[in-house]
């Protein structure tokens, strides 16, 4: 029997195949950072939470990869998502009957672990016959181009200014890995003012140390007044998490930060700036759109085993209105404490 003819066969991961489960990753059009190995050292050290990584081979040839975690927490769902605490993830498979032995092997481990429904991360249905969640989640990209002129003509005219308004101001950007401690106090000041619990420390400094990663720093004066934490795939950079000082808005520090790196990304080696995720119609989507970004829908897919519509455990559910205008009123010190242990239940 040729390999060509031979069946798919199942597998959950074991230390020996971790090289080939990158190279599948790489080697996949949809494969991201959060696919790779790194991303699951992260959360194991952060959370401990439980891994589920299943892949699938057609005699050697690997054929399809899913990474997943079971998380939550009672009042939440308990899930098992691919992948937590990211913007991508779900199946990434040559086939669909790769892809249909990834999808029973999550159900099956889901339904054995009385888990209330699987979450794919998918930028595109996989399936025809899941429930899809629409018009929530978007993510930004823009084309690195090595020409300052013509990548500062690719942000809109009103946004030009601002940025010109941060370069009078003498903002200046570094790229640098020695700012954790300051990038969590501005992180977590940026999340309180957005009424959202914050993840731990131990999340940035365990994805320093195992991914592709760094921080640009932006000073006014010598006075650090906006960081942000960057992750690198292939030739793609991704700034991920950011926080700036309220009062060093007015200078236009959050576009100047962002702006530093469309200026710098090309020379050092990259060539498409991913913008991450934002919910549909919130001030970080229009600000990336006011950046010159075109939003590109992800559409999530759900398996629901005990639920009957589709989970909403996000800032746009009104019952969480009273819990975020609570947590907008409290001390950054309470938020630092307590957001990690609400943030770590929610799947």
């Amino acid at each position: 029997m040729s390999e060509e003819s031979s069946p798919v066969a199942l597998f959950e991961l074991q230390d020996d195949y971790s090289v080939p489960w990158d190279v599948f990753v790489h080697e996949h059009s949809q494969g991201s950072i959060f696919h790779l190995l790194c991303w699951r050292r992260t959360i194991e050290k952060t959370y401990g939470y439980t891994a589920k990584y299943f892949f699938t081979k057609r005699g050697e040839q690997w054929t399809g990869v899913l990474p997943c975690f079971v998380v939550g927490a009672v009042p939440f769902p308990r899930a098992l998502v691919s992948v937590p605490v990211a913007v991508g993830g779900g199946i990434l498979a040559k086939d669909s009957e790769s892809a249909g032995l990834l999808r029973s092997a999550a159900r099956e481990y889901a339904e054995k672990e009385k888990l209330e429904y699987v979450e794919y991360k998918t930028e595109t249905p996989v399936f025809d016959d899941l429930p899809t969640k629409d018009g929530l989640y978007y993510r930004f990209q823009q084309e690195l181009f090595g020409d300052r002129d013509k990548q500062l003509k690719a942000i809109p005219r009103k946004t030009r200014a601002v940025v010109r308004t941060g370069q009078k101001a003498n903002l200046k950007g570094v790229y640098t890995r020695d700012v954790l401690d300051p990038f969590y106090d501005l992180y977590t000041l940026s999340l309180r003012a957005l009424g959202t619990p914050t993840f731990p420390k131990a999340l940035f400094r365990n994805a320093l140390d195992e991914c592709r990663s760094d921080f640009v720093c932006i000073r006014e004066a010598g006075r650090i007044v906006g960081i942000v934490l960057n992750f690198y795939y292939k030739d793609i950079m991704m700034p991920f998490f950011a926080g700036t000082l309220p009062e060093a808005r007015n200078a236009g520090v959050n576009n100047y930060m962002y702006w530093h790196m469309l200026e710098t990304g090309y020379d050092l080696g990259y060539r498409t700036f991913d913008f991450g995720r934002s919910k549909a119609n919130t001030g970080a989507f229009r600000f990336k759109k006011n950046m010159g970004m075109a939003p590109i829908e992800l559409r999530y897919q759900y398996d629901l085993l005990h639920l009957e519509e589709l989970p909403q455990v996000n800032p746009n559910n009104p019952k969480y209105e009273r819990a975020i205008r609570l947590w907008r009123k409290l001390p950054l010190v309470a938020t630092q404490k307590f957001g990690p242990i609400i943030q770590r239940r929610i799947p």
